[in-house]
């Protein structure tokens, strides 16, 4: 038990301390240059992330001086690594990415939000009617210490179950590869954003969770980098988020162009895409705002009994609040 309790713990963790070495070596990390261009890490493809694709669609980086290269990773494990070793300056990925990072004792900080979704829900084999019945099954998750991780093992322990002992956590990538694996007989319960929850129902698989029962915001994606970038690059982050802020509005003005754009990135189609926004338009923020602190209480609770995070991290060790809106 003790040994799956550290290897559950130490998954992301040593991802992130692989990147030291990198780092060290190639002298990168972040750091301040000339350029106007930023790499731009996502952790899957996701329809939460619209707002991403509408701008790289419509080039609105460039409208702000800037040359944005945007890379998918296959989860935030593999996300963060990059971020740490200087492959990518930015990340727009879970608030676990960052977090995880710090406790492994890396310079990794949060700088804009705005993504504060409760857009996940769980789905089981139809035999399955609740949390608790999922005991002893294999539960599908994007990557350990990701939000999909945490998430489902906080879900897990409310049921009175041991995330630990009681359930099989499998790490499966995105909501799209998951579901085939439950398809195939792989998973048995999987938490999903759309339009994977509209293609489980048709499936015939039985809700037995939503996020909105838990919690009315939740910070689903956030955009943080080594805090050596921001520092050494504070016009061109600025930059940054003044463009991710633009597409943000462009999105919520123009949902269907944005559902275009987003249906022709993640290869689904524009009918699926508008309907997933339908999920979350209405909690995406273009002034970058954190989730209430009642929210974030909320999230460090479910860190916290689900056992990703050993203790609350200080708000002043992980946010840089320069371009966040002020807090009244």
């Amino acid at each position: 038990m003790r040994f799956r309790c550290f290897a559950r713990l130490s998954a992301l963790v040593l991802a992130v301390l692989a990147a030291l070495l990198a780092t060290s070596c190639t002298g990168r990390a972040g750091g301040g240059n000339t350029s106007d261009t930023i790499t731009l890490g996502l952790p899957v493809p996701a329809t939460t992330l619209a707002s991403v694709y509408l701008a790289d669609e419509q080039n609105m980086w460039a409208a702000h001086g800037l040359t944005v290269k945007v890379v998918t990773f296959k989860g935030d494990a593999e996300l963060a690594k990059a971020v740490l070793s200087g492959d990518v300056d930015v990340a727009i990925g879970s608030l676990a990415g960052p977090l995880t990072a710090e406790e492994a004792g890396q310079d990794a900080k949060v700088f804009y939000g705005g993504f504060d979704m409760t857009a996940f829900a769980w789905y089981a084999l139809p035999s399955i009617h609740n949390v608790a019945e999922g005991k002893g099954k294999r539960w599908g998750v994007t990557t350990l210490g990701s939000s999909t991780d945490l998430l489902t093992r906080y879900a897990v322990a409310r049921a009175g179950l041991n995330p630990d002992t009681d359930i099989k956590v499998v790490q499966g990538g995105a909501s799209a590869a998951r579901l085939a694996a439950m398809q195939a007989g792989q998973l048995q319960a999987n938490i999903f954003t759309q339009p994977q929850t509209r293609y489980a129902e048709r499936a015939g698989y039985r809700k037995i969770l939503d996020l909105r029962d838990l919690v009315d915001s939740y910070p689903m994606h956030v955009a943080w980098g080594k805090s050596s970038f921001v520092d050494a690059n504070p016009d061109r982050a600025k930059r940054f988020v003044d463009a991710l802020s633009a597409a943000m509005t462009a999105t919520k003005q123009q949902p269907d162009v944005a559902a275009q754009a987003m249906a022709k990135a993640i290869k689904i189609s524009v009918e699926d895409a508008r309907a997933s926004m339908n999920d979350w338009l209405d909690q995406l923020y273009p002034d970058g705002r954190l989730p209430s602190a009642k929210a974030m209480d909320a999230f460090w609770e479910m860190g916290l009994t689900g056992k990703v995070f050993k203790s609350r991290i200080p708000d002043s060790t992980w946010l840089d609040s320069r371009f966040l809106p002020a807090v009244s």
